[in-house]
């Protein structure tokens, strides 16, 4: 069960809908309305704390918590951000050492006693849920079963199939934009990625020793960025494209205050796609809230479906968070595993999540599937007596293929990239729609939980990036003030586009309100045609008001209305 903390930031069943709120929230405080500047990363925007109530799943976790023994490990989630600093003082006094994730309002600690947090913490107004530090695993376990024998396949033949090579001529070669891998790691001394890495960083030293014990960040990011045209064997999707190396997990176990502290410093560090390979059960408010930020600050999240489609197809996540809902956009991708043939990989976890597919399985066994880097080590999962694979080396680099939703996502991710180098006006979401729309349907026609859309498909993605709708209609309004009352009126206005692209229409207007001044705002209403409205001023502090009008691309306009004091 999902959850979610802010419901317009995390995905919903009525995702169309929720996207265009979520987006209106954002581009109000990054764009015009908000305090932020260019490169500045924003907060998850908090209701304040009247607007919040602890719900009764939060209460029996905080229960199940207090009955547990011995150290616990919790992440807080306080209800403003302006609390935060007081509840980690609270948390220093029962002997933890909190760190605090100020981007989304969370304190992750150790406490000695479950039952002293409780007490401590149970009715303090500024918590809005205690939860447990769960964890999660990488998607491809245990499918990562490589072979150097491929059959009459070509070894990188998923390179291919995704059409990567239309698409690298269609950006350039590369992308400028920067794919951060929360993984296990990397091999930096790889031949394959020599220049591609921008910067690596540990979640648990907070250092840049990222030596990948095992194997699957260096495989995962070999699939984005290896360097074809080197004497090498592999290549990647994304061709001259940078990796932020994020080593989360040192055994393939992630604990959500790692990802956490990996998706923080993604944000932080101007990544623009954030691959996910990773899958569990369950995820909690806190990561919801780190990907709701990452959606704020225009970050797109990629996510392995999962490779559980036959051990009872539970739904995985992150990744059912990012889809939207039977085809409808969501925050970021879900992404399912094919096989060379287009047909599904009977252990990709299908749900009503998933957003499209891509390569990521054998046509027969577990000796064949996607070729990509290892580390130089032999220690990795592909060296294992357990593992089916037999890795083999070339000019000194070691390779493998390997099997799992893991090597589908960055697959996606690498041409995520490369949308966005074609038309860098994209916001995160768009590039998102871009791939859907554009992937190659290989199960009947539209929507599938298999699937999702369709495999990926590079060509088709950059053709449409380059007619797609990326200009907004101008926002028109007017304000009159009475007292204690300003009187809004929207005016009719029309959707444009640039020459020779799609004219998205379906224009939506909408009023947004600020009752501190820009730091945060609520949607008051939205309309698909001009409407008037009477907004009461309320609270201390200054009110601000937008009018919006957003296209059927989501491409908002926003125009100020004033700065308004009650009385």
């Amino acid at each position: 069960m999902v959850l979610c903390a802010v419901p317009l930031l995390c995905a919903s069943a009525d995702a169309s809908q929720d996207l265009l709120d979520r987006r209106l929230l954002r581009d109000a405080l990054r764009v015009k309305a908000g305090p932020a500047g260019p490169g500045t990363v924003v907060a998850l925007p908090l209701p304040e704390p009247a607007e919040v109530r602890a719900s009764a799943s939060a209460a029996g976790e905080l229960t199940r918590i207090a009955r547990g023994r011995g150290p616990q490990h919790v992440l807080v989630g306080v209800r403003t951000h302006r609390h935060v600093p007081g509840v980690a003082r609270v948390l220093r006094s029962l002997g933890a050492q909190p760190e605090s994730f100020t981007t989304i309002a969370v304190v992750a600690a150790t406490v000695p006693s479950g039952a002293a947090l409780a007490g401590a913490l149970g009715a303090d107004p500024r918590v809005a849920y205690v939860e447990r530090d769960t964890e999660m695993r990488i998607a491809a376990d245990p499918f990562d079963a490589p072979d150097p024998a491929h059959g009459n396949l070509k070894f990188t033949w998923f390179f291919d199939d995704v059409r990567a090579g239309e698409a690298l001529a269609a950006a350039g070669g590369g992308s400028s934009r920067t794919v951060a891998v929360l993984d296990t790691g990397l091999d930096t001394s790889h031949p394959e990625l020599a220049g591609r890495v921008e910067r690596v960083y540990d979640t648990q030293a907070g250092g840049s020793d990222v030596t990948d014990f095992v194997g699957h960040g260096t495989f995962v990011s070999g699939l984005i960025a290896a360097i074809d045209g080197n004497g090498l064997g592999g290549k990647g999707v994304a061709g001259n494209t940078r990796i932020l190396a994020i080593r989360a997990s040192r055994d393939g176990t992630f604990t959500e205050r790692d990802v956490l502290r990996g998706t923080e410093f993604a944000v932080r560090h101007g990544a623009d796609v954030l691959n996910l390979s990773l899958a569990g059960d369950v995820i909690d408010a806190s990561v919801a809230r780190a990907l709701g930020a990452a959606f704020v600050n225009d970050v797109l999240p990629v996510a392995a479906s999962g490779n559980r489609g036959l051990a009872g197809n539970p739904v995985q996540f992150p990744a059912a968070v990012l889809g939207g809902q039977r085809g409808a956009p969501g925050i970021g991708l879900s992404v399912g595993a094919t096989r060379p043939n287009g047909t599904v990989a009977e252990f990709s976890t299908h749900n009503d999540f998933v957003s499209l597919a891509g390569p990521g399985a054998s046509a027969s066994d577990c000796r064949f599937g996607v070729l990509s880097t290892l580390p130089a080590a032999a220690v990795t999962a592909w060296d294992s007596v357990e593992s089916c694979s037999n890795v083999f080396s070339q000019g000194g680099a070691r390779y493998a293929y390997g099997q799992g939703t893991s090597f589908a996502a960055p697959i996606v991710s690498g041409i995520a990239a490369l949308v966005w180098q074609v038309e860098r006006r994209l916001a995160s979401e768009q590039v998102a729609e871009v791939l859907i729309r554009s992937a190659r349907q290989t199960l009947g026609s539209g929507w599938n939980e298999f699937t999702g859309a369709g495999i990926v498909d590079g060509a088709a993605a950059t053709a449409l990036a380059r007619v797609y709708d990326v200009r907004a209609p101008r926002a028109k309004a007017g304000v009159r003030r009475r007292g204690g009352r300003v009187r809004v009126r929207l005016v009719k206005t029309r959707d444009r586009t640039d020459a020779g692209r799609e004219l998205a229409g379906a224009v939506t207007y909408g009023l947004l309100v600020s009752r501190n001044g820009g730091r945060s705002f609520s949607i008051v209403r939205r309309r698909p045609r001009p409407f008037k409205h009477t907004v009461r001023l309320r609270g201390r502090r200054v009110n601000v008001l937008v009018a919006s009008a957003c296209d059927g691309n989501g491409n908002c306009d926003f125009k100020r209305l004033g700065r308004f004091r009650r009385g």
